[in-house]
């Protein structure tokens, strides 16, 4: 007992009956040092306001005095003006439920007494066999019993919310017992897994680990096991299990292993996003110095080659990432060529990629990359749905995460690089920005390599579109069945080009229906025939197309017609590339600019050819040089005679041949190394 004074509510209406119970609490007196400590209860003539006994004859004065006062028991009659039976008890049980009752019988009430144990009571007395020391023992008794069901209670409570879960299993893990937190931390009910055999919940990882400690138990009763491992909830999730051990077979209460649990899965968590960030940490130290490292060597990089080479290098070297290339689509397949490699192993024999939208080849990073012009990640191969069919060739390579990043600098979009790691989740953040910096310092190194060797060389930029709308670009409605390929253009006047190229033998009838449907091809002539297939001359009034690239000034290479319109077009070094792009998109809605090239077109022999071309020539002479070499006019036999000609560039006969003598002696003066006599006719 504790040292307050137990309060005692005495709830009788039979004034005999109540003066007797007091009586007998009064004789308890010489008991108090013992029961209830000194001064528990006193003297019914010298009781005072703090009176440990309370006496009422009501149930409902009894409930009021419950609310206002409390009391550590009550002593029940169950026959009240108010209230009688078993129903009295009921209702100062739901009324206040932590209070311990002892119910007061008559002697034919033991039925009753009985019942009101079952219903709650903590002990039933009859009034006539009650002596002082029977009625402060019950008193005792029902006081401490309820107090040990409230700690039970509450431990149980405790069990119940608390994280940790124990259990008692057979050396072979069969459980036999299961605490009831079990539901709230794993989702079983414990009968469910009472009998159930613990290793059918226990991750396959795990288990070996987990059995070899349940041996080590087996062989040592004074081992303490200690391991951790993953176990399966209700709702198939896992939680990380933090366990130890005992070996108790030998005590009778046990008979068996004793495993104290704890859920350490947020901790496990926390853990692995630790160790995920100081991964990333090292990997971002180790990117930044392999971006130094490319810097510094691509400087004295002369060559794209030579600079794609060492990116990927620096990058397969690098502690943080398995393997690296550089690829850039072909513009006729649109199958994405290698140009660079390091560390990839047999890995790009496995691999078909594209750009062509139609090809699910396109669908992963590198495709997208080099459709969209934006890095593409992929931080975790077997979550990412569009990674699915590279899935296997992945894990046989060992990443996890790839990032594929446009070489960009202005405009120009060299290729793609690609960087793949062994760990998920790579890229993320601060990573990715680096890598992502990386792909505009190679860019910008390429475009520097370029530029220096345009001023040691003669050299163009060639630039390679596509118009994937025919009726855009030509203003056809139908595609032709055979590719038409215009090899070569020249411009007659300021409006006016005569376009030389071939055709399929097929094909010439396909050429001939264009002529007649595109507003500015003027005519087709069939101009012969040579390994290539038919050779056709084409004159073209005001092309929009050729027209806008000569006013950008360039020229235009080659045309070849399809299924769309892919076109090959030079311009000096110094022309502004970002405004050629941009007019040719504005004029036509599908365009897109595949390929850029430094075309460098060196003459070793200077003060010959290259000079008699570009400097003695006047623009009619090459116009007429060009035009007579494309019609066929200097094979033998002749497929075009000097009057066909002479009419394809409007001028009379002997106008074409003195222009086309004055320009052979002039090339020809300069081949045998004489001067070249005046003829700048």
């Amino acid at each position: 007992m504790s040292d307050a004074r137990p309060r005692i509510l005495l709830v009788e209406d039979n004034p005999g009956d109540a003066r007797y119970i007091r009586e007998l609490l009064d004789d308890a007196v010489s008991l108090e040092a013992r029961s209830f400590d000194d001064g528990v209860l006193v003297d019914r003539d010298d009781r005072e306001e703090n009176d440990p006994i309370v006496h009422e004859t009501r149930l409902e004065d009894a409930l009021d005095h419950l609310d206002d006062a409390g009391a550590d028991v009550v002593l029940l009659d169950l026959g009240l003006p108010d209230s009688t039976g078993l129903e009295t008890l009921t209702t100062l049980l739901d009324h206040e439920k932590a209070v311990p009752v002892v119910v007061l019988t008559g002697l034919t009430d033991r039925e009753v007494g009985m019942e009101a144990l079952r219903r709650g009571a903590e002990e039933f007395l009859v009034k006539d066999e009650i002596n002082s020391e029977l009625l402060v023992r019950s008193v005792h008794h029902a006081i401490e019993r309820r107090a040990h069901r409230r700690e039970q209670k509450r431990y149980e409570t405790l069990i119940e919310e608390s994280t940790d879960v124990n259990a008692i299993t057979d050396p072979n893990g069969t459980v036999q017992y299961v605490t009831p937190s079990v539901e709230h931390v794993l989702g079983y009910d414990p009968d469910e897994l009472v009998g159930e055999n613990a290793f059918d919940y226990i991750h396959p990882d795990d288990r070996v680990a987990v059995r070899e400690e349940f041996d080590r138990l087996a062989g040592d009763p004074d081992y303490r096991a200690t391991v951790d491992f993953r176990f399966r909830c209700a709702d198939d999730s896992w939680v990380f299990l933090d366990a130890r051990g005992r070996n108790l077979l030998d005590e009778p209460a046990i008979d068996g292993f004793v495993v104290y649990t704890r859920d350490v899965t947020e901790q496990r968590e926390y853990e692995r996003q630790l160790e995920a960030q100081r991964e990333r940490l090292a990997a971002l130290n180790q990117l930044n110095d392999v971006v130094h490292g490319v810097a510094g060597a691509v400087v004295d990089q002369s060559t794209r080659e030579e600079i794609e080479r060492i990116a990927c290098e620096r990058l397969a070297e690098s502690p943080s990432y398995e393997f690296a290339w550089v690829g850039e689509p072909d513009p006729e397949t649109q199958a994405v060529n290698v140009r660079a490699s390091a560390g990839t192993d047999g890995y790009l024999d496995e691999v078909s990629l594209s750009v062509d939208p139609d090809d699910s080849a396109s669908e992963g990073p590198t495709g997208r990359a080099l459709r969209t012009g934006e890095m593409q990640i992929v931080l975790d191969v077997h979550d990412d749905g569009d990674y699915e069919q590279w899935r296997d060739v992945a894990d046989e390579y060992d990443f996890q995460s790839s990032a594929a990043i446009p070489i960009h600098y202005e405009d120009t979009t060299y290729g793609v690089l690609n960087v793949y790691a062994n760990r998920s989740d790579a890229f993320r953040e601060q990573e990715r920005t680096v890598v992502e910096h990386l792909g505009h310092l190679v860019g910008h190194a390429i475009a520097a390599a370029e530029r220096k060797q345009a001023l040691m060389s003669d050299a163009v930029v060639e630039l390679e579109f596509r118009i994937r709308e025919i009726a855009d670009a030509i203003g056809a409605g139908t595609v032709p069945e055979t590719p038409i390929e215009l090899e070569r253009t020249i411009s007659v006047d300021e409006d006016e080009f005569l376009v030389y190229g071939t055709v399929d033998d097929g094909g010439v009838d396909q050429v001939e229906q264009l002529a007649e449907t595109v507003p500015f091809w003027e005519s087709v002539t069939v101009v012969g025939e040579d390994v290539d297939g038919v050779r056709f001359e084409l004159r073209l009034s005001d092309p929009p197309l050729m027209s806008e690239v000569a006013s950008l000034g360039g020229s235009v290479r080659r045309v070849v017609i399809g299924e769309d319109l892919r076109m090959t077009a030079q311009f000096p070094q110094d022309t502004d590339m970002r405004e050629v792009v941009d007019a040719l998109q504005n004029e036509y809605d599908s365009a897109e600019a595949v390929a850029r090239r430094q075309v460098t077109e060196r003459d070793e022999r200077p003060g010959r050819l290259a000079d008699v071309w570009s400097e003695e020539l006047t623009d009619r002479q090459r116009t007429v040089v060009e035009t007579a070499y494309f019609s066929g006019f200097f094979e033998w036999p002749r497929a075009t005679s000097g009057e066909d000609v002479a009419d394809s560039l409007g001028i009379s006969g002997p106008t074409f041949s003195q222009h086309l003598r004055a320009a052979e002696n002039k090339i020809f003066a300069r081949l045998v190394g004489d001067d070249p006599s005046d003829s700048s006719t």
